[in-house]
């Protein structure tokens, strides 16, 4: 049987100009598509802020402590990898 919940879901993480590459129940890890250097992710929190998240050093950008996104930066360094192949991808 075919479920199109299934569909949007699968969808979802390959939005042309921000993919969602991972979602927490209090924010989301996106990248955007022609993006600045140097290689990194958003993290936006449900309340409206934002940060970035550089992905050798793990440098955060913006005024979220590092507290207030501890799994989403353990989230980062377990898929590192994949990240950067997101990023070259979406940023050749």
């Amino acid at each position: 049987m075919h479920d199109p919940i299934i569909d949007v879901v699968q969808w979802l993480p390959y939005h042309r100009s921000m993919p969602v590459m991972h979602k927490f129940s209090a924010s989301r890890v996106v990248m955007y598509a022609g993006d600045h250097l140097l290689a990194h992710v958003h993290v936006q929190l449900r309340d409206g802020r934002e940060c970035t998240v550089e992905l050798e050093s793990l440098t955060i950008v913006g005024r979220i402590a590092t507290r207030q996104i501890r799994d989403e930066l353990s989230w980062v360094v377990s898929n590192r990898v994949w990240l950067h192949e997101e990023w070259r991808r979406l940023n050749p």
